[in-house]
C-alpha cells in the first residue's frame, strides 16, 4: 500500500498527526483526481460508521483486530514492534475494512471502484446519493443514473465497441449500431446489447445484480460464463453469494420507479428499504436495534417528501425514529 493511502486511512480513522494531515492537504491540492478519490473514500468510511448497528460494528472491529494480531504476532520486542504493528493495522484496515449497509456485510478495499481497470481515456459521470444525473453519450445513447452511482464510459467513433463500467443503478436507452456492440462491465458480470433500453442495478453493497429489459434484447453474462438472453418482461438476477444467475418474468415498471421519484416495496427488509431511501434522498440512516434489520415492509411512495415517508412508516410499523443532525436514527417503538 502506498504511503498516501496509509495517511488517508489514518485521517479517516482519526489517528493522523499534524504532519500527516499537512501531507494529505498537499496531495489533495496537486490535482482534482486526488480530491475526488479522497471524497469517495471518506463517504464510504462514513457509511461504515453510520449505517450500521453497534453490535455489527463491534463484531467487525473485533475481526480486524484478530487479523492485526495474526499479522504482527511474530516480531522482536524492540522499537520496530510498534512500527510494524502500525503498518499492519493500516494495511489491514484498508483492505479488510467492513462495508456494512444495515446488516449486509461484505469486504472490499476502500478505493476508486474502477481502480483495478485500465480505463485511460474514459470519462466519469457520478450521481451522489440524493441526486440523479442524465448523460447523453457521443453515439446518441442516453444514460440516467440513480443516486450513489458511478459510470465510466468510452464510446468515441474510433472504438470498435462502446464500452462502459457501472457501479450503482442506471437506465440505458441505447442508440442502435450493429457494428459496435454496447458493453457494460459490472461486478461479476457484464451486459451486451446493440440497441435497446433496460435498467441495471449493481450496487457493490447489495446481495444481487439485476438487469430488467424494456425494449430489444440483452445478453446478460455472469463472470463464470453462464449467460442469459433477456427480452421485454424479463429480469436477469445474479446472486453474489451463491454465484448463480436466473431469469424471471416480471412487471419491470417497478424497477423504473426511481426515475419518477417513486419507491415500491413488497415484503422488503427494513435494511434494504433504508438503502433505497439513502440513494434517493441522500440521508444517512442508522438502525439502533439490529433486530429491526429483517423487519418486512410493503409500501408505495410516489414523489413523497422524505419526512412524510418516515412518518407513514412509523405509524404503520413497530419502530420509531429521530433525526440527529444529518442522520436518521431508527429504533424500537417508543425508543424516541
Amino acid at each position: 500500500m502506498s504511503e498516501i493511502q496509509n495517511i488517508i486511512t489514518k485521517v479517516l480513522a482519526g489517528s493522523a498527526n499534524k504532519e500527516e494531515q499537512d501531507l494529505l492537504n498537499d496531495w489533495l491540492r496537486e490535482k482534482p483526481e486526488n480530491k475526488r478519490s479522497f471524497e469517495l473514500q471518506r463517504q464510504q468510511w462514513e457509511e461504515i460508521l453510520l449505517v450500521v448497528d453497534e453490535e455489527d460494528k463491534k463484531r467487525v472491529f473485533t475481526d480486524i483486530k484478530k487479523r492485526i494480531n495474526q499479522e504482527t504476532k511474530v516480531v522482536d520486542f524492540n522499537e520496530r514492534v510498534s512500527k510494524k504493528k502500525s503498518m499492519g493495522w493500516m494495511r489491514i484496515a484498508a483492505s479488510v475494512v467492513a462495508f456494512i449497509s444495515l446488516g449486509a456485510l461484505s469486504y472490499y478495499e476502500i478505493s476508486d471502484p474502477f481502480s483495478h481497470l485500465n480505463l485511460i481515456g474514459y470519462d466519469l459521470v457520478e450521481a451522489e446519493a440524493g441526486t440523479q444525473q442524465t448523460q447523453l453519450l457521443a453515439d446518441g445513447s442516453t444514460v440516467y443514473l440513480n443516486g450513489d452511482s458511478r459510470l465510466k464510459y468510452k464510446v468515441g467513433s474510433e472504438a470498435n465497441e462502446r464500452k462502459l463500467y457501472l457501479e450503482g443503478e442506471a437506465f440505458f436507452d441505447v442508440a442502435r449500431d450493429e457494428s459496435k456492440p454496447f458493453v457494460i462491465g459490472l461486478e461479476m458480470s457484464h451486459v451486451q446489447v446493440l440497441g435497446t433500453s433496460f435498467n441495471i442495478k449493481a450496487y457493490p453493497e447489495d446481495e444481487q445484480i439485476s438487469t430488467s429489459v424494456i425494449t430489444g434484447r440483452v445478453a446478460f453474462e455472469a463472470s463464470n460464463t453462464e449467460s442469459l438472453i433477456l427480452i421485454p418482461g424479463n429480469k436477469g438476477v445474479i446472486d453474489k453469494d451463491k454465484k448463480s444467475i436466473a431469469k424471471l418474468d416480471v412487471d419491470n415498471s417497478m424497477d423504473l420507479a426511481w426515475m419518477d421519484k417513486a419507491l415500491y416495496f413488497e415484503n422488503t427488509s427494513l435494511s434494504e428499504l433504508a438503502k433505497s431511501l439513502h440513494r434517493m434522498y441522500g440521508v444517512k440512516i442508522k438502525l439502533t436495534d439490529g433486530s429491526l434489520k429483517n423487519l418486512k415492509i410493503t409500501a408505495k411512495f410516489e414523489n413523497e417528501k422524505f419526512e412524510e415517508i418516515l412518518k407513514i412508516l412509523e405509524m404503520t410499523n413497530e419502530f420509531s425514529y429521530r433525526i440527529d443532525k444529518e442522520v436518521v436514527l431508527i429504533g424500537r417503538k417508543g425508543e424516541f
